[in-house]
């Protein structure tokens, strides 16, 4: 069972909640559970994703269901089970939106405002909106939603030689905090699968800290990963879009060829000090 927050008092008393016009959606979560409900909004900016987690709303009455981005796989807006020929388009990594039109796109979730209205960056980083109602899924986690939806067909991203291995043997890398970004020493291909052990703490801003999944109290669009918190651990393969690496530990595909570089969500680096202890190891083919 997925670690969850089923009450969000903080939010609550401190900041307006909406569900009355609300639209719902069920949350399809990293390990196939699924969690249907309203879409609620807080605060001034109306918003769903906040702190790093994403909300819905009780039906029974009692408190509102909080999930980790990390730990959700898909939003999805209509239910059913999705054509085969949608699924084979998901990139190995990164998010996808599906519109009922039939439309798509490769791009970022931002976040969900006002129960109605999905914010999303698409591929030119431009920011977008798109009513709910004009939504099928915005797929979080490509693996796990492929897994959740029995997914029979071939990745949409070649994924290697057959046989071959992602990488060379198991690597431990010192991530420091102090450093945009860290040389792994390892060269990948796109569509290679490399699962990640994470261990230590790093700090940040005159001494707070943060863990592999970032701490949840410091938000800003302007970091690489933006919607994750500051701290967590991320990585990119060489100039490529940063991604989120955290304490997932499912194996992630490589999004293209190169090198691999390592760091932590942050824009400012002067005043960070620590490192996370990572283990590289990949997943042979």
């Amino acid at each position: 069972m997925l670690r969850r927050v089923t009450s969000i008092g903080v939010l609550v008393a401190s900041a307006v909640i909406g569900i009355t016009a609300a639209e719902r959606a069920t949350f399809i979560l990293t390990d196939g559970e699924r969690k249907s409900g309203q879409v609620v909004f807080h605060g001034s900016e109306r918003e769903n994703l906040i702190n790093g987690y994403l909300s819905l709303g009780n039906d029974t009455g009692g408190p509102e269901f909080g999930f980790p981005l990390s730990q959700v796989a898909v939003i999805d807006f209509v239910g059913g089970q999705p054509p085969q020929t949608e699924l084979a388009k998901i990139p190995a990594s990164g998010h996808y939106l599906t519109l009922r039109s039939g439309q798509s796109q490769d791009g970022t979730f931002i976040n969900m405002v006002d129960g109605t209205t999905v914010l999303w960056k698409n591929s030119s980083g431009e920011t977008q909106r798109y009513a709910m109602s004009d939504v099928s899924r915005i797929y979080l986690n490509p693996e796990s939603a492929r897994t959740a939806f029995n997914y029979t067909g071939s990745s949409a991203t070649p994924v290697g030689t057959a046989g071959q291995s992602a990488a060379a043997p198991a690597s431990s890398i010192q991530v420091q905090a102090n450093k945009q970004w860290n040389d792994g020493g390892i060269t990948v291909k796109k569509g290679d699968k490399l699962v990640f052990s994470v261990a230590g703490e790093v700090s940040f801003a005159q001494g707070a800290t943060a863990g592999p999944d970032g701490n949840g109290s410091f938000h800003k669009q302007i970091y690489p990963v933006p919607t994750l918190p500051v701290g967590a651990l991320i990585g990119r393969v060489g100039a490529g879009t940063p991604f989120g690496i955290g304490t997932i530990s499912r194996p992630i595909y490589m999004p293209d060829s190169g090198r691999l570089m390592l760091g932590v969500n942050d824009d400012e680096f002067g005043d960070n000090s620590g490192a996370f202890t990572v283990t590289v190891t990949p997943v042979k083919r």
